[in-house]
């Protein structure tokens, strides 16, 4: 399976540990066919990680308000 195919089955299926291993070990060439579809699916990749960002800080909130009340 070549780069540009398991970015995109990390992308779909969020895995994001691929998402950052592949980010962090692209090919040094690529077509520029090839690089304009990788520019579309970091901009995916981008949006899923900011997505999962804001669910987090939903649930640390949630913790914090329960310590709070923790006795």
């Amino acid at each position: 399976m070549n780069w540009l195919n398991e970015f995109k089955a990390a992308l779909v299926s969020e895995n994001l540990d691929r998402i950052e291993y592949l980010i962090n070990n692209y090919p040094p060439k690529l077509s520029p066919e090839e690089l304009e579809c990788t520019a579309e699916l970091l901009k995916s990749a981008t949006q899923l990680f900011r997505n999962r960002q804001k669910e987090l800080e939903v649930e640390l909130k949630k913790v914090k308000k329960a310590k709070k009340y923790d006795f």
